[in-house]
This record gives C-alpha cells, sequence and structure tokens, in this order.
C-alpha cells in the first residue's frame, strides 16, 4: 500500500459508489466532486475566517508599516501584538491547504485511475491491470512507459468488452464505464489540431482557475503588488501562472480530468463568495459599534 492509498481507497469506494448508482462518469465526477468539497468544507471555513480577520486588520496594518517603515524590528514587534489583540493566527489560512493538499492528490489520483478504483482490478477475484493491458494489446491498445493514466485503457475495455471477456470471463459482470457526457467523450484529450467541443475543457479549466484564485486575493484583502512588498507581487503573478498551468494539463490529459478542476474550481468560487460574506457580516457585527455624536454628548454633560 502507498502512502497516498490511506486516502484513496477510502475516496476511491466513494467514487466506486457513487458510478454505480449513476453508471456515468461525467455525472459521476460532478457529485463526487460537490461531496469531496462538503468534506473538505470545514478546513474551508477555517481557512476563510482567518482570511477574514486578516482582511478586517489590513488598514491598520498600513498604518504600522507606514509608522515603522525605517524600524524593522519595531514593525514586527507591533505586527505580532495587533495580531495577538485580534487573535490573529499568521498561518491560519495556510495550515487547512496544507492539509487537502494530500486530498486533492488523493482525488487526483483517483479520477485517473478509474480501472483501480471504480473497477478495482486485482481485487474480488478480478484479474489485475498488467493481465487485462496483457489480452487488449494485440487488440490494438497502444500503451506507452509505465501506466499512470487509465482512462484511455478504461475506454479501450469498454469499446471491445465482448472479446475483452472471451479472454477474461471474470470480467463478465464487470460495469463498463461510460465516459460519454453532454455529448463529449471525457476520455478523449482535447487538441488543436481539430475543432472540437472538448477545446471548451482546457478554455474553461483556465478561466475558472483565474476567476477563482483572482477571487481569492480580492476578497482576502491582499496588498497590490509593490517592490516594498514582494509577497503579494509573487500571489499576483501566481494568479496568472496557475491558470496557464491548467490549460497545459488540461490539452496533455484526458478531459475528464479538466472537467472535474471546472467543477472544483466552480463549487470553490461559491464557497468563497458565500463564506467571505458571511465571515464580512459576523465580523462586523462582533466589532464595537462607534458611538452616536448625541450619545457622546450626554455622556459629557454628566461629568
Amino acid at each position: 500500500m502507498g502512502i497516498f492509498d490511506i486516502i484513496n481507497v477510502p475516496l476511491g469506494y466513494l467514487f466506486r459508489f457513487i458510478f454505480l448508482v449513476v453508471q456515468n462518469y461525467g455525472w459521476t465526477l460532478v457529485l463526487f466532486t460537490i461531496i469531496t468539497k462538503a468534506i473538505l468544507l470545514p478546513l474551508s471555513v477555517k481557512q476563510q475566517k482567518s482570511m477574514s480577520k486578516m482582511q478586517a486588520i489590513q488598514p491598520r496594518l498600513a498604518e504600522l508599516q507606514k509608522k515603522y517603515q525605517y524600524d524593522k524590528e519595531k514593525l514586527n514587534q507591533e505586527t505580532m501584538k495587533l495580531y495577538q489583540t485580534n487573535k490573529i493566527n499568521p498561518m491560519g489560512g495556510c495550515l487547512p491547504l496544507l492539509i487537502q493538499f494530500p486530498l486533492l492528490i488523493g482525488l487526483y489520483n483517483i479520477i485517473r485511475n478509474p480501472l483501480t478504483y471504480v473497477i478495482q482490478l486485482g481485487k474480488h477475484g478480478l484479474p489485475a491491470l498488467q493481465e487485462l493491458i496483457d489480452v487488449m494489446t494485440p487488440m490494438g491498445l497502444q500503451i506507452s512507459g509505465n501506466v499512470i493514466n487509465e482512462i484511455p485503457i478504461a475506454k479501450f475495455m469498454s469499446e471491445h468488452f465482448a472479446a475483452v471477456v472471451e479472454k477474461l470471463p471474470a470480467l463478465a459482470n464487470v460495469q463498463t464505464i461510460d465516459f460519454n457526457f453532454l455529448g463529449l467523450d471525457l476520455s478523449q484529450t482535447p487538441s488543436l489540431n481539430e475543432l472540437s467541443p472538448l477545446l471548451l475543457i482546457p478554455i474553461l479549466a483556465g478561466l475558472s482557475t483565474f476567476l477563482s484564485s483572482w477571487l481569492s486575493q480580492k476578497m482576502s484583502g491582499t496588498p497590490k503588488p509593490s517592490s516594498e512588498n514582494s509577497t503579494a507581487s509573487t500571489m499576483q503573478m501566481m494568479t496568472y501562472i496557475f491558470p496557464f498551468m491548467t490549460v497545459f494539463f488540461a490539452f496533455s490529459l484526458p478531459a475528464g480530468l479538466g472537467l472535474y478542476w471546472i467543477i472544483s474550481n466552480i463549487v470553490q468560487l461559491v464557497q468563497q463568495v458565500v463564506l467571505t460574506q458571511y465571515f464580512a457580516k459576523k465580523l462586523e457585527n462582533e466589532a464595537p459599534q462607534k458611538e452616536h455624536y448625541r450619545e457622546r454628548e450626554n455622556k459629557r454633560r454628566k461629568k
């Protein structure tokens, strides 16, 4: 068992359960993404809460940076006091991301390996993946190097299922995977060499990634990039780099993975808007209210 199988196996059973219910790979991806986002919601809530608190103290931080711009040691001391006074952990927004990282890798592995986690080859008396490959290679299956993506193999198995079962009878009762979703074949890799609706997937994946990153920075109150603020400059640069990376990978991998990124980003956008508004309103209600000038005047007269 690999280290990520601690995550892969239970989530793989969830993916398999959803697939057996809906019997369509595309709808399974949609439901699986929504459910896993719901599982990760407590971490997202904690992260957004920390980001909202950081946003609320940005004006005060700017004042400190201006006041102590020539005294870095004093600036650090006053900044830590500000964090302590407002009960803010500067790393509070990063920790949930670090926790989510291995989970995201697990999700990615499950989606690109449907034969292992959905069909569960090698279990329940079913042949191993290599046995299936050995049988389908004379039928025309072409793979290069180590198998790191089982989607094309699963597609080939579905198209030649009768011939495969003839060679491997143990697969007779297996539910083949339907990769057709809203007229798209999610087992195919989008290509610029031919006009196809599949081209929408890399475009939407990149666009949704950009919107998610941009909205996250906007709602977290990240300061504008400058020569004095290298962190803000780096974050803004990544806002543009990540979408291009997403488009590149979406053109390099089967469309099913691109669809996962799109659904994941859409759910993330909705979460960001709802949680940001919720915590902004909560912090506003918790903040001490300014006294009306008449109240201040009455207090002055009583003294």
